[in-house]
């Protein structure tokens, strides 16, 4: 055999063995050495306010690394398989994003996808306020632009069942539907923008749905009237002691300054329109004399709770050495310790940053804040509305701070809101937005904090759904809720934004179930809201609601309502109470209601009072003592010899001492 074959013939098997060499390096690279893109990033769309995830295929030696841009710049931090851009804004409609894709052996870009953003919707026909007799029929309808549109009718600011098309119609109007509001809702995912407002009027003969209010007022202090009128197209003329006040044509007769002449003078309203008028019962002014004179701050606070249900009540006390106290129902972490369990009537100690004291405490629903000392707020507890101001919606069993944009001087809790007054005179809310408790005019709940509409604030306070805010300049404004009256301004309407209620001169204010409080200058109480119960203590038979704050008593230096009653500290530290009685709660040793104030048992030298949720009280003794009575199923009373039921009678929380 030549050489040459001798060659040829070992060539063959060399090649082979060089092959299947090669086969196995291209096996275990499993892919090419530089990546390659395999499926481009696509196009994408969504609303304002949404979010969208941009992602590829990609093929390559790993390790593998990613930078995503947008428009050709790179986007700090976004450097993993997919991106996830930021809550949409209008100015990101044509937006183009890409990858870069790089490894040891090189890199590639991607195509551009390509960003549409569609805006929310936008109204382009507002409702038309509508005129019918008793027995016809309203119709409003609203025009709108937008993707994916749908709709939802309030009345009075509440959705209505059922109401869910562009056009609303209420098939037979009666006469006690005049003045109803009408306002539409169009949502779609970009957002949500309500109507402008429509008002129905309904045409009948002029009937009086609530009288003008006789009240005791401060010399000096004002005095404010209101009377509701059904009828449509009505005009008001007031009258005192049978004589026209000039200018006095208003729903609403605020008297700014008071003087003793005035005092037993007989207000009346006439209402009138085309088809008749009807005048008012007299509401007989009082006016009586006192001094200025300051309430002073307790060393000492109690705050209870405002559940829906009293069997979830809990109670806390803000001691004069700075530490918070707290018993009763714990399901949500509403002690602050850290547990989460069963009621307890065991008394617990709320778990505080350390080397920090309390200022001021305040109770929710379900939920508790505290100021410290330095300023800063502490939330715990339910949160299921984003009430604690975390960013989230998970309860707590400990505090965790409240993010605000400076140091606050005073907080307050609403059954499933939260309020801060900033060391400014700015205000701050959060938590649910449903009866517009957050202030700021929006619908939208919030899970941390947004400003309300309002400055120059130096105290606030909370009913259930609505807020009380005193100006520096003794001014009383309010929001929320308002069905029961509780906004003062004599509507019955929800306000979305600050609302004067016409008191000054005040120098401090209390809110609690659907009532609010201010005390004067001089220690003149004010009252409005909710009356159903007979928790204003104005005796009237009918228990009508009290839209305008009103004139009831004098030396006081503080109060609290709740669901369906109020207690009153006098000056001579003696507390007494009306309204509803079912568990004891107005502390007189019985169950039986009353519509006047009257004197709570066995509690003296007060100096500091709160009333909680349906049905129970409490009170801080000058020496410490805690008193307690009404409910107890929650254990909210504080004391084990105590069954479920509760005790009509004030008794002492034992072993504590709120002023150690």
């Amino acid at each position: 055999m030549s050489r040459g074959a001798l060659l040829g013939g070992l060539s063959r098997p060399l090649f082979a063995v060089a092959a299947l060499l090669s086969l196995s390096s291209c096996l275990s690279s499993a892919g090419p050495e530089a990546p390659t893109i395999t499926d481009q990033p696509k196009d994408r769309s969504s609303f304002v306010g949404q979010q969208v995830k941009f992602d590829l295929g990609v093929a390559g030696k790993p390790p593998l690394t990613f930078q995503w841009l947008r428009n050709g710049v790179a986007i700090a931090g976004a450097t993993g398989t997919t991106y996830v851009t930021d809550p949409l804004l209008a100015s990101d409609d044509g937006v183009k994003y890409s990858v870069r894709v790089s490894n040891a052996q090189g890199g590639v870009t991607s195509s551009e996808a390509t960003l549409t953003v569609k805006p929310g919707p936008t109204i382009t026909a507002q409702p038309s306020p509508v005129t019918v007799s008793v027995g016809g029929s309203a119709t409003f309808s609203v025009t709108a632009t937008g993707e994916q549109l749908q709709y939802q009718w309030l009345r009075d600011d509440q959705p209505i069942a059922g109401a869910n098309a562009a056009t609303y119609t209420l098939t037979t109007a009666v006469a006690a539907d005049d003045g109803a509001l009408f306002t539409a809702l169009v949502v779609n995912p970009g957002g949500v923008v309500a109507s402008q407002t429509a008002a129905l009027t309904v045409l009948s003969t002029p009937a009086m749905t609530m009288a003008p209010i006789s009240q005791t007022v401060i010399a000096g202090e004002p005095a404010v009237f209101v009377a509701r009128a059904i009828g449509g197209n009505l005009s008001f003329q007031w009258r005192r002691s049978g004589v026209d006040v000039t200018g006095a044509t208003n729903r609403v007769l605020r008297l700014t300054s008071t003087s003793a002449a005035e005092d037993n003078a007989q207000y009346t309203v006439i209402v009138s329109n085309s088809l008749g008028s009807v005048t008012s019962t007299a509401a007989t002014l009082r006016v009586v004399a006192a001094n200025p004179a300051a309430v002073a701050s307790a060393p000492a606070q109690v705050a209870l709770s405002k559940p829906l249900a009293a069997a979830t009540a809990f109670t806390l006390v803000r001691r004069s050495n700075g530490t918070v106290a707290s018993w009763g129902f714990n399901t949500d972490g509403q002690r602050g310790d850290g547990t989460v369990g069963a009621a307890s009537d065991t008394v617990g100690t709320v778990t505080l940053p350390v080397g920090r004291t309390a200022r001021h405490i305040t109770a929710g629903g379900s939920h508790a804040l505290v100021l410290l000392d330095n300023g800063d707020v502490y939330a715990w507890g339910g949160n299921e509305f984003g009430q604690l101001g975390s960013g989230d919606l998970l309860s707590r069993s400990t505090p965790v701070r409240v993010n605000l944009p400076a140091p606050a001087s005073a907080v307050a809790a609403g059954r499933s809101h939260s309020v801060a007054l900033l060391t400014d005179g700015r205000v701050f809310a959060w938590g649910a937005n449903n009866f517009a408790q957050l202030g700021n005019s929006g619908r939208d709940s919030a899970v941390t904090p947004v400003a309300s509409q309002i400055i120059n604030v130096v105290q606030i306070g909370s009913g259930n759904n609505h807020v009380l805010a005193l100006r520096s300049d003794g001014s009383v404004w309010a929001w929320g809720a308002n069905a029961s009256g509780q906004v003062g301004d004599g509507s019955f309407k929800s306000a979305r934004v600050p609302t004067p209620t016409g008191l000054i001169e005040i120098q401090r204010i209390r809110a609690g179930g659907e009532v609010s409080l201010a005390i004067s200058q001089r220690r003149g109480l004010y009252i409005w809201g909710k009356n159903a119960d007979g928790q204003l203590g104005l005796g009237l038979p009918s228990t009508m609601d009290a839209g305008v704050p009103t004139g009831v008593r004098r030396g006081v230096i503080d109060a609290a309502s709740g669901e369906r009653g109020t207690l009153i500290l006098g000056s001579d530290g003696l507390l007494v109470s009306a309204g509803a009685n079912d568990a004891g709660s107005l502390g007189d040793g019985s169950t039986t209601g009353r519509t006047t104030f009257a004197a709570v048992s066995v509690v003296s030298q007060a100096i500091a009072v709160d009333f909680g949720g349906l049905s129970y009280g409490a009170a801080i003794g000058a020496d410490g003592t805690t008193w307690t009575w009404g409910d107890n199923s929650s254990k909210q009373l504080g004391n084990a010899t105590l069954p479920s039921t509760g005790t009509p009678t004030p008794t002492i929380v034992p072993s504590f001492d709120a002023i150690p």
